[in-house]
């Protein structure tokens, strides 16, 4: 009897201990989009990361970055993710969030995420063809849109001579396919479930055409949420590198994540390029994102990459 009480208290204890463990967690509703770039943060929930430095994370999934950035500025979410110069533009215009982490960046040279595609039989053959077309952007207001905006006005073309859409990525294949549009500029993994699918082909990488290795993704927070929440947001950082460290460290491993993450299907993530998962962070190439928004008329004055920097950055930021 008393080894059975013993037993049960051994029990009890090990539930409170437990509970105590659980009660010690802060909630933190942190922004995705369902894109394969976002599966390090369902890694992290998935292998127990978030809760090893004390975070219990509630995932809130949006369809367009501007409508995560929206939500971060209005309090129902504290971290989020979205393209910087989307956060950029929004901070000009009376917004307050800063980057507290880097999620991914564009490769050095394509294939890449981020492509422009047209129908496999369409006429059009370069970005000069699409002169009186129709193309189509997840956001006019973008880095996205801007990106390739500014390649094309490189190529001599007047953005007044095309028609410019927006719709969100996941509905970007159907519109393309049934011929509603000319172009659509979407990323993985909607660039490879076009190409596999046989209905679209690329006539240009807009990221790495115009700018290799610019940043497509960082974690973002209002600056009065880092201020108040400091040891949030660097545990935060911390689960997120080791996620992002996990997947780049065995690339058929972040395939099969990518896919239980997304469900998309293994034989089309199979043939997608890996994401530029990487937390390094070259001031460089975010200053040149700025110039590029500046330059496009999205941001009306010159500014400084690291205003739109937190602190807890700046121990991933590297020499150049």
């Amino acid at each position: 009897m008393k080894r059975f009480v013993a037993m049960m208290l051994a029990m009890l204890g090990f539930y409170a201990a437990d509970v105590h463990a659980q009660d010690k967690l802060t909630t933190v509703r942190v922004g995705i989009l369902k894109m394969a770039a976002l599966t390090d943060p369902y890694i992290a929930q998935q292998l127990g990361i978030f809760k090893k430095y004390g975070l219990d994370v509630q995932m809130v999934e949006f369809n367009a970055g501007g409508e995560a950035v929206a939500a971060g500025q209005g309090g129902s979410i504290d971290i989020f993710l979205a393209i910087p110069g989307t956060v950029m533009v929004a901070d000009e215009r009376g917004f307050d969030m800063v980057a507290i982490f880097q999620n991914e960046i564009a490769k050095p040279a394509p294939p890449d995420s981020g492509s422009l595609q047209v129908r496999v039989n369409s006429p059009i053959q370069s970005l000069q063809d699409l002169r009186g077309k129709k193309v189509v952007v997840s956001s006019l207001h973008s880095q996205n849109a801007v990106s390739l905006q500014t390649l094309i006005k490189q190529k001599g073309i007047k953005l007044e001579e095309i028609t410019w859409l927006e719709i969100p990525f996941p509905a970007q294949a159907d519109v393309l396919r049934s011929g509603q549009v000319d172009a659509v500029a979407t990323v993985d993994p909607y660039t490879t479930q076009l190409l596999t699918s046989g209905v679209g082909r690329v006539i240009a990488w807009y990221y790495v055409d115009f700018l290799p290795k610019q940043p497509l993704g960082a974690w973002f927070a209002k600056r009065s949420y880092v201020q108040k929440n400091p040891d949030v947001i660097a545990n935060f950082n911390k689960a997120i590198k080791e996620a992002m460290d996990h997947m780049n460290e065995d690339a058929d491993r972040a395939r099969a994540e990518v896919v239980a993450f997304t469900g998309l299907n293994p034989e089309l993530v199979k043939n997608m390029p890996m994401i530029g998962w990487d937390y390094h962070v070259s001031m460089k190439r975010w200053q040149e994102v700025v110039d590029m928004m500046v330059a496009s008329g999205e941001m009306t004055k010159p500014h400084k990459a690291e205003e739109f920097m937190a602190p807890q950055i700046q121990p991933y930021i590297v020499a150049e």
